[in-house]
């Protein structure tokens, strides 16, 4: 079920590169995952480093590029007690505002002019201004990247699509924890909620703008 890229058809004027999580926390190799699984350093450089080119390339072809921050106040007040995750990440005193690690990861950080929307859940619509953000611009298709892949690109995907909005999946620019947990979520969820498709043919569907 996986998108033919040769049909690949980008508006730029009405596209949006959306950048998940990529804070300090979650990506940077002193950063609180990388300390929890060292051999994610590896799997997160070489995502990182096709994002990092990504970037360049949105930017160059003039569309909107959105960073997407999960971060909670100080005591986590704002959690959901019934969820596990969230549970947790308050016990460990995790992303919270103010703090190094909830700031993004300096390769891929948002410049002046770029948007930046703060969320407290998995989706980056849950209780933001994302769905806002890209009315008001007229923006239909949201081209992710990010981590984790099967929780903040698969949940913004599945409410995005559920949205209306076209959904496309930069597959080399998203990790996850696991080869496994990366192949599932790519090859059995987010096709049939999204087009996956890798950096090099999404930047070649640029290029006409370019």
């Amino acid at each position: 079920m996986r998108h033919d890229p040769a049909r690949l058809d980008i508006e730029p004027h009405r596209t949006a590169l959306v950048l998940l999580d990529l804070q300090n926390y979650n990506v940077h190799p002193d950063g609180y995952w990388m300390s929890q699984m060292p051999e994610g350093v590896e799997r997160m450089r070489a995502s990182i480093a096709r994002t990092v080119d990504v970037l360049e390339a949105a930017r160059a072809a003039g569309i909107a590029v959105i960073h997407v921050a999960n971060q909670w106040r100080d005591g986590h007040p704002d959690i959901n007690p019934y969820t596990p995750w969230m549970s947790q990440a308050k016990e460990a005193g995790r992303s919270t505002e103010g703090t190094w690690g909830v700031e993004f990861f300096e390769p891929v950080a948002p410049r002046d002019e770029e948007f930046v929307v703060r969320k407290r859940a998995v989706s980056a619509f849950a209780g933001t201004e994302l769905d806002r953000l890209l009315r008001v611009r007229d923006l239909s298709t949201l081209a992710l990247a990010g981590s984790i892949t099967n929780f903040a690109v698969e949940g913004t995907a599945r409410d995005g699509s559920d949205r209306g909005y076209r959904v496309i999946i930069l597959e080399d620019c998203c990790e996850t924890v696991s080869d496994e947990w990366q192949a599932f979520s790519m090859t059995q969820i987010l096709p049939v909620i999204a087009e996956v498709v890798t950096t090099s043919e999404f930047t070649q569907a640029l290029r006409p703008s370019l």
